[in-house]
This record gives C-alpha cells, sequence and structure tokens, in this order.
C-alpha cells in the first residue's frame, strides 16, 4: 500500500527595506576580534578601544569578569595582584555619549 508525499511547503521571504535613520545609516564599527594577537593588555597601558574587557587575574585569586574600558583610559592595576592583572579584548563598542546620535550637549 503506498501513501501519497505531500510536497513541502514552499516559503517567501521578503526582506524589508532598510528605514532611513539619523546620520545617513551609516554602521558603526564595532568588532570582535578576541582572538588576534595583541588584544591582551597589562595595567597602565592605555586603553586604545573602547569596548568590553575580560580582566584577567594573577594566579586566579578571582575568577575571569567582564568590565567596560573606555578608550583613552589606562588599565587599572588590582588590589591584590597589582600590575599583574591582564585585560582582553572582547568585543570594541562604542561608548554611548561618544556616539553621534547620543552626544552629550
Amino acid at each position: 500500500m503506498q501513501t501519497s508525499r505531500k510536497a513541502p511547503p514552499c516559503w517567501i521571504y521578503i526582506i524589508p527595506k532598510r528605514p532611513k535613520v539619523k546620520g545617513g545609516g551609516k554602521s558603526r564599527y564595532h568588532s570582535g576580534r578576541p582572538d588576534q594577537p595583541g588584544n591582551v593588555f597589562a595595567a597602565g597601558e592605555m586603553v586604545k578601544e573602547t569596548g568590553i574587557y575580560e580582566v584577567l587575574h594573577d594566579h586566579e585569586h578571582r575568577i575571569a569578569h567582564e568590565v567596560v574600558m573606555l578608550s583613552g583610559d589606562s588599565f587599572p592595576p588590582c588590589d591584590t595582584c597589582a600590575e599583574r592583572v591582564r585585560f582582553r579584548l572582547i568585543r570594541t563598542a562604542p561608548y554611548i555619549f561618544q556616539d553621534e546620535d547620543f552626544g552629550e550637549t
């Protein structure tokens, strides 16, 4: 006895047009580059890119955690492991008040 098979449904996807946004719709630079060399920084170094950093403590007295660092600031020493703490860039992200649409007045 044969059973009839129905054809799978056919789906049509409609891609909506992007709305016009303030600033001409320019995309802003964000990156996720955790595995590239040069993304680990020491206390005292200047933060080159605003973003989310993983904090790696010496001798693991504290588990790794994430922080937001602003460009132009210095990576701070840890109260426990001092200058032996390291910071690894997880992802760049703009500080909201450095964004052209949210700048402080």
